[in-house]
């Protein structure tokens, strides 16, 4: 039962292309699936980057 708790937290906390598609839609921007990935990926790359430069004490 925990598990699955844990499961459907990390599944409903993801943030998915789809997902960026409505956060942007609501701020007035509309993009579609192709872009959304690409953005997603970007996004990835820049927490993934931020996280590595704090981790070792440069930021």
């Amino acid at each position: 039962m925990q598990n699955e708790l844990r499961m459907e937290k990390e599944t409903t906390n993801d943030l998915t292309p789809e997902r960026v598609i409505q956060i942007l839609k609501k701020k007035g921007t509309e993009v579609d699936i192709e872009e959304a990935k690409t953005i997603l990926d970007f996004v990835k790359k820049i927490a993934h980057i931020a996280v590595n430069q704090y981790l070792r004490g440069k930021l």
